[in-house]
């Protein structure tokens, strides 16, 4: 929107509606690296997409399987659907994952995950040659070809519990996991570990979550002065800065030669704000 705005007013000096270049006028906009947050859930919302599994079919199990994975280990889902039979250290309770750029990594998993990996697999794992260990549903049984049906599992589950989130898919229960082992305390350093981060800048960016421990960080206002007259002069400038991007929107659109005639008388109030 920034460039649009530069490229019009030069378009409008170019040909002669204002005499001024504006362009220098229109501020840059910012862009933070890791500027949003990450979206998480809080954990009873967490257990309520695993209570929407119906653990008494076959469906049920794998599904409930699956999500464990991903809500107690964080695994992405890629690492799921090519999770392999031989995979599995029953004896020592580990997991071998097979993480990005081929990366293997040991992982210790909860009794929880375990009970329900047994369940699946002696209750409700289809028969088959395939050694993966989570298989389609439908003939031919086989193992997941790609990442994108444990995405479609996730998604259904959150559907299916009524759990509205801006971004459905599997990340957004290894966000939770990072923001709930954030809260209980747990150090930026372990849980990279925990997630498998090679980047400590990509673990940094579940800080922003931690509301109590940045509050720590946040300096007083300077002196007495509030903060309401510096705010609203900006809140009462937005709809006009909106207005004016309504409006070149449309010139964009529609045909230049007429909508020139209506920026016309607006060319003269637009001069005062050459120095701000």
């Amino acid at each position: 929107m920034c460039w649009t705005l530069r490229a019009f007013t030069r378009y409008l000096v170019y040909r002669g509606s204002i005499v001024d270049d504006l362009a220098a006028a229109v501020p840059s906009v910012r862009s933070w690296r890791f500027g949003p947050l990450p979206d998480h859930l809080p954990p009873p919302k967490i257990q309520r997409v695993l209570d929407g599994c119906d653990r008494t079919t076959a469906i049920g199990k794998r599904d409930c399987a699956v999500l464990l994975l991903l809500a107690r280990l964080g695994l992405r889902a890629n690492e799921v659907a090519t999770l392999a039979l031989e995979d599995i250290d029953w004896h020592s309770g580990l997991l071998t994952v097979r993480g990005k750029g081929r990366q293997l990594a040991v992982m210790p998993f909860l009794s929880e995950v375990g009970i329900a990996l047994a369940d699946y697999l002696q209750h409700g794992r289809w028969t088959t040659d395939s050694r993966r260990v989570f298989i389609r549903s439908l003939a031919p049984h086989r193992g997941f070809t790609s990442s994108s049906s444990i995405s479609m599992i996730a998604v259904s589950a959150l559907e299916r519990a009524g759990v509205d989130v801006p971004r459905k898919g599997t990340h957004i229960f290894r966000d939770s996991l990072a923001t709930q082992l954030l809260g209980a305390g747990a150090s930026l350093t372990e849980i990279g570990q925990v997630l498998r981060h090679q980047n400590h800048d990509t673990t940094r960016l579940y800080a922003k979550v931690d509301i109590n421990a940045l509050r720590k960080l946040g300096l007083p206002w300077p002196g007495d002065t509030p903060v309401g007259p510096y705010i609203l002069p900006m809140c009462a400038a937005l709809p006009g800065i909106c207005a004016i991007a309504s409006r070149v929107q449309r010139f964009l659109q529609q045909d230049s030669s007429r909508v020139l005639d209506e920026f016309a008388p607006t060319a003269t109030p637009i001069r005062k704000y050459k120095h701000c």
